[in-house]
């Protein structure tokens, strides 16, 4: 019956097609590497063979074309940076690239992400390592090397003086492929950029890279990625006690993973003391609103750290009001003191609570300051000790013109050393005291005085900035924001909490500090700078 109704035809033609298909597809991968040779004949520094995504095969370059593309290889000087992403390529493409770069000193940079580059090719490629001395940049994201691979590479970086890019993002290496690459980082010089991002790290390797990036005082680390694994709060609290010290590290990515408010303390207390960290990761952890508190806190101390993402995980119902004006106030201050030292003419922090420890902050600024004409420091809650460290600064500044402290805590021992100010610098023209607990005689004083150019207004309260509303009481379940590779295990999550995302950005000209919220879609504009975003947005 199955002869009689066309099956037999129906099957020819189809292997038939099959046939012409791969023979179209080897014809396109002699074409793309022929084109690649003839690049390399004439002398082209960069040269890109990518591939499709994984699921279109159609693209990937057959082996035989990819040896005769490595023989031509051999004697080239000319190529600074090769792209093989998205091939499929295996251990034996990976150890016939091997044999060139160990002879090869003029390629820079080589992309071979999502390849299918196992443990053999990457012994291969490591020796490869130890005796190349001229490539800077490896990316070998989504491969498939595991622990052993990693001891193999763990003995190149050991000895290579060139990498400076070593990107693993996405490989199984485990805690004992992470250990070993940790083992190396004490000793190795060269190393800026390391992402060992979804690579199944847990707290015995985190602490063991913290310790390392620790004890190697020559490090040039600069940027360590470390987002979705499994560290917790034991690794983050080891890798905070490394960023009181550490002075190389710039940027530090630890989101998706498990991190508490234990080790959010902790790298709140790190980010507190630490002048050269400018970038640090912790969305989609499970910290509460009051690891969010221990963070203003930090930030209060703190003029480096540029850019803070880190989200708060509250129950359904509770309000975080507080936390985040109180992150806003010091995204403000700190942004207003960063425009402040870039040269900005006026300085104004009306309605932000500074206390006397921010007044002090503020008076370093001033100090510094040669471009500086207007102070305006209303409603800060500044009392006379930070009067007095304004007072000291405003002797050695030479160009601020006026001055209000109206509305705040300044009492007569302030108000006397503001006005003894005034009878050695003559720049300043007007200093506004008025709202302030002084003394009727204080008051007269600063008025009859003959070199007195002290104001007393009668200032009314400004309205204060409007509040971000982010109490939820409706229950919206936590999704993770990307897709967790197969094969890794994804870290813990509380289904009964919401998660709202802080993001604080200090960098060029975007400087803004947002609030999203992982069960609202809309966006909603707060106030200036501060606003809730949609969380499916990059950010």
């Amino acid at each position: 019956l199955w002869l009689q109704v066309g099956g037999w035809p129906q099957i020819m033609a189809r292997m038939l097609w099959w046939r012409a298909e791969r023979a179209t597809r080897e014809a396109a991968s002699g074409s793309r590497v022929s084109k690649a040779i003839q690049q390399m004949a004439d002398g082209t520094e960069c040269i890109s063979l990518s591939g499709q995504p994984l699921s279109d095969t159609s693209t990937w370059i057959k082996d035989a074309d990819f040896s005769n593309f490595t023989k031509e290889m051999i004697g080239n000087s000319s190529m600074t940076s090769l792209q093989l992403d998205r091939n499929g390529l295996g251990d034996p493409a990976a150890t016939a690239l091997a044999a060139v770069l160990a002879s090869n000193h003029s390629l820079k940079s080589l992309d071979l992400d999502f390849n299918r580059i196992g443990n053999v090719g990457m012994c291969s490629l490591a020796g490869a390592l130890k005796v190349n001395d001229g490539l800077h940049q490896l990316e070998m994201h989504s491969n498939c090397v595991g622990s052993y691979g990693a001891k193999q590479l763990s003995e190149a970086l050991r000895v290579n003086t060139s990498l400076r890019t070593l990107a693993l993002h996405g490989n199984p290496l485990g805690d004992d492929g992470a250990i070993a690459i940790a083992d190396a980082l004490e000793v190795n010089c060269t190393l800026r950029i390391l992402s060992l991002h979804s690579c199944g790290i847990s707290n015995s390797a985190s602490s063991k890279l913290g310790w390392a990036l620790e004890t190697n005082k020559n490090s040039t680390l600069q940027e360590l990625s470390l987002g979705n694994n499994l560290i917790g709060d034991a690794g983050a609290v080891r890798i905070a006690q490394m960023l009181k010290v550490n002075t190389k590290l710039r940027e530090l990515r630890l989101e998706s993973n498990k991190i508490a408010d234990v080790g959010a303390l902790q790298l709140a207390n790190a980010v507190e003391v630490n002048r050269f960290l400018s970038e640090l990761w912790l969305l989609d952890n499970c910290i509460s609103k009051d690891g969010v508190r221990h963070f203003t806190k930090a930030l209060k101390y703190n003029s480096t750290l540029t850019r803070l993402s880190i989200t708060a995980m509250v129950r359904s119902s509770t309000p975080i009001d507080d936390e985040l004006r109180d992150l806003r106030a010091s995204h403000e201050v700190r942004r207003a003191l960063k425009g402040a030292m870039e040269g900005n003419a006026r300085l104004d922090l009306t309605d932000l609570r500074l206390g006397d420890s921010g007044a002090i902050e503020v008076a370093e600024i001033v100090e510094k300051s040669r471009t500086l004409l207007g102070l305006k420091l209303e409603h800060c809650s500044i009392g006379d000790e930070g009067a007095a460290r304004l007072a000291k600064a405003l002797e050695i500044n030479a160009s601020v013109l006026e001055i209000s402290l109206a509305c705040n805590a300044i009492g007569d021992m302030g108000a006397q050393q503001l006005m003894a100010v005034l009878q050695q610098n003559q720049t300043i023209y007007d200093l506004d005291l008025g709202g302030n607990p002084l003394s009727p005689h204080m008051q007269q004083e600063l008025v009859d005085h003959s070199s007195s150019r002290v104001t007393l207004s009668s200032a009314e309260k400004l309205p204060a900035a409007s509040n971000c509303h982010s109490s939820f009481s409706t229950f919206f379940p936590v999704g993770r924001l990307a897709q967790q590779p197969s094969g890794l295990p994804a870290p813990a999550r509380q289904p009964s909490l919401l998660t709202s995302t802080f993001l604080m950005e200090l960098a060029g000209d975007e400087d803004n500090l947002c609030c999203t919220d992982a069960g609202i879609d809309g966006a909603t504009d707060i106030d200036g700078d501060l606003s809730a975003v949609a969380p499916n947005k990059k950010k």
